[in-house]
C-alpha cells in the first residue's frame, strides 16, 4: 500500500523521477518520464541508464551519476549542455516532428537502503527558447540604437562607441589609428535647390557608395551628423589612411550624381579631412577628431572635393590621388 501510494505521488510530479539502486540501477520511473521518452518502467527496470540511454554513455549527465553513488556529491546540469544527452521529446508524439526537450537535470544522493541516487528532469524549453528570444530583441535594440534611420550606417552614438574602442587598443597596442572626417561639398545648396526628400536620397547614396570603399573587416562608418560622415581606421598609417581617403572620395565622384548650384562642378562630391596617430599616454579620441576636423576645413578652403592630411604634429598634407584600387588590409584585420 505505501509502495502503491508512494508511486501514485511520483506520477503526479510535472517533472521527471528517476530512482536508482547503489549499482546505478533504476528502481522507480514516473508517467512524466514514460510520457516523455516512451519508455515504461517494465522496459527500464533493473537496468543501468546507460543500457536505457546509450547515447549517454561518457557524458556529464553518467559522470554526475558516478559522483553520486560513490563519494555522495550532488550535481546540476544545465539546459544547452545536455539536451542531446536523453531523448525527451518536449511533448509526446512521434519523435520525428517533435524538437527535443531542453531539460535541467538535478542528481542527488540519497541514504535510503533500497536507493542511493535521486535524478530529477525539468522541462526547461520554454525559458531557454524564451532566453533566446529576449537575447535576439536585445541584439536587434542595440543594433537600432547604434544604427542611424536613414541611411543605415552607423549613427553618432556608434561613432563615438568604435572610436573609444579602437583608440584604447591602438593605445595599448602602441600602433597607428586614422580618422577620416567626410563632408558632402555644397550640400546646403543641393537641398535648397532640388529639396530635403532629394538631399534625403543623395545621402543614402553617398553613405552606400562609402561604405562600399571600406576595407573587408572591421572599419565602421557613422553619420556624424548632417551631411557629415566619420569612419575610424584602426591599424591604419598616414599613407594607408589617405589611399583609403582618395579612394572614397573618388567612390563618390564617380556616383554622378547631378548637384546644379555646386561650386565645385556638377556633380555630388565630398572633402575628406585625414589624420593618424599613434596614441601615446597624453592623447585622447578629442585630438584626432580635431586633427582630422581641421584637415577637413583645409580640404574646404582649397577648393573642396578634395583630401588633406593633418597629423599629430599638425603639419598639413594635400593628398594626392591614388589610382582607384583594392586597399592593403593589415593580416590581423582580415
Amino acid at each position: 500500500m505505501h509502495r502503491e501510494f508512494s508511486q501514485q505521488l511520483l506520477d503526479h510530479l510535472q517533472a521527471g523521477i528517476i530512482l536508482l539502486d547503489r549499482q546505478g540501477r533504476v528502481l522507480a520511473w514516473n508517467a512524466w518520464m514514460v510520457r516523455h521518452s516512451r519508455l515504461t518502467l517494465s522496459e527500464v527496470a533493473a537496468k543501468r541508464l546507460d543500457e536505457v540511454f546509450p547515447d549517454a554513455q561518457h557524458t556529464r549527465f553518467l559522470d554526475a551519476i558516478e559522483q553520486a553513488l560513490r563519494f555522495r556529491l550532488s550535481s546540476m546540469l544545465a539546459p544547452g549542455l545536455n539536451a542531446a544527452v536523453l531523448p525527451l521529446d518536449h511533448q509526446p508524439g512521434d519523435r520525428r516532428l517533435v524538437r527535443r526537450m531542453q531539460p535541467l537535470i538535478y542528481v542527488t544522493p540519497m541514504s535510503e537502503a533500497s536507493c542511493a541516487c535521486l535524478i530529477q528532469i525539468q522541462d526547461m524549453t520554454a525559458m531557454v527558447r524564451r532566453e533566446r528570444r529576449l537575447r535576439a530583441q536585445s541584439t536587434q535594440l542595440i543594433a537600432t540604437t547604434y544604427r542611424d534611420a536613414l541611411t543605415g550606417v552607423g549613427n553618432r552614438r556608434r561613432f563615438d562607441h568604435d572610436l573609444s574602442l579602437s583608440f584604447s587598443d591602438a593605445q595599448n597596442k602602441q600602433c597607428p589609428l586614422a580618422l577620416l572626417m567626410i563632408d558632402i561639398d555644397d550640400f546646403k545648396a543641393y537641398n535648397d535647390c532640388l529639396g530635403h526628400l532629394k538631399g534625403d536620397e543623395c545621402l543614402i547614396q553617398v553613405a552606400t557608395a562609402l561604405r562600399e570603399g571600406l576595407r573587408q573587416r572591421g572599419d565602421s562608418l557613422s553619420r556624424y551628423g548632417g551631411e557629415e560622415f566619420a569612419l575610424p581606421l584602426p591599424e591604419a598609417d598616414r599613407d594607408l589612411a589617405c589611399t583609403i581617403a582618395e579612394r572614397l572620395r573618388l567612390l563618390v565622384e564617380g556616383l554622378g550624381l547631378p548637384h546644379p548650384n555646386s561650386r565645385v562642378g556638377k556633380l555630388v562630391t565630398v572633402s575628406i579631412g585625414v589624420s593618424a596617430m599613434v596614441p601615446e599616454g597624453e592623447h585622447s579620441p578629442s585630438d584626432l577628431i580635431s586633427q582630422a576636423d581641421q584637415a577637413l576645413y583645409q580640404a574646404k578652403d582649397e577648393g573642396r572635393n578634395r583630401c588633406v592630411y593633418i597629423g599629430a604634429d599638425l603639419h598639413v598634407v594635400p593628398v594626392c590621388p591614388h589610382p582607384l584600387g583594392p586597399i592593403a588590409v593589415p593580416s590581423s584585420r582580415r
